[in-house]
């Protein structure tokens, strides 16, 4: 039989603090989705043969930047284990839906001395032994289309409706391939968030 440890027991154990994040930790968080966008684009860019400039990341990534800023707020929830010094950042992207519908999706980011990775839905236990030594929480790859679009898929179709809503003249072909997502599946992802309010 396995030992579950209470939750009133976490800050013996692992020195666990569950507490909202600074300001300066949700800038850093917004910055580290910003670059894995940007990241995404490039390759994107580069599998086409199209080089990008250093002028174009600073643009890029300071745009995804505000977006991302105003998606999430200024409220993200950080569980602190100290001990071990990883971090995971909980926060929502909160938006109108429709007429008297809220979207609220969401995320999680792993922060441990290494770096931040992104965690996908199915991340639910976690070695912080192992966690402390690596830069990366590893999974396997999953193959095949599920009926619902990853996480990430979600979230940037998500940022792009919000953008093509602030900046309407935009071309929306353009806009899905910057943000690094095909037109199919911004159409397919927003048809399922379509299914979602049914």
């Amino acid at each position: 039989m396995m030992n579950f440890v209470m939750k009133d027991n976490f800050k013996d154990t692992y020195d666990f603090e569950v507490r909202l994040a600074t300001m300066n930790e949700i800038t850093n968080l917004s910055g580290y989705l910003a670059k894995k966008k940007w990241g995404n684009y490039k390759k994107t860019k580069n599998s086409l043969g199209v080089k990008t400039t250093r002028k174009e990341a600073v643009d890029f990534i300071k745009k995804e930047k505000t977006i991302i800023l105003q998606l999430i707020g200024d409220k993200v929830l950080v569980q602190e284990y100290k001990k071990f010094d990883i971090s995971i950042f909980v926060f929502n992207y909160i938006q109108e839906h429709d007429t008297n519908m809220i979207l609220s999706m969401t995320f999680r980011v792993l922060q441990t001395k290494r770096g931040m990775e992104k965690l996908e839905a199915d991340d639910a236990i976690f070695d912080l032994n192992r966690l402390k030594r690596r830069s990366y929480h590893k999974r396997k790859s999953k193959s095949g289309r599920h009926d619902r679009p990853k996480d990430e898929s979600v979230q940037k179709a998500i940022e792009i409706r919000e953008y093509l809503r602030v900046n309407p003249d935009e071309n929306r072909d353009r806009v899905c391939h910057e943000f690094g997502l095909s037109k199919t599946t911004y159409y397919r992802t927003l048809k399922w968030l379509e299914h979602r309010r049914n």
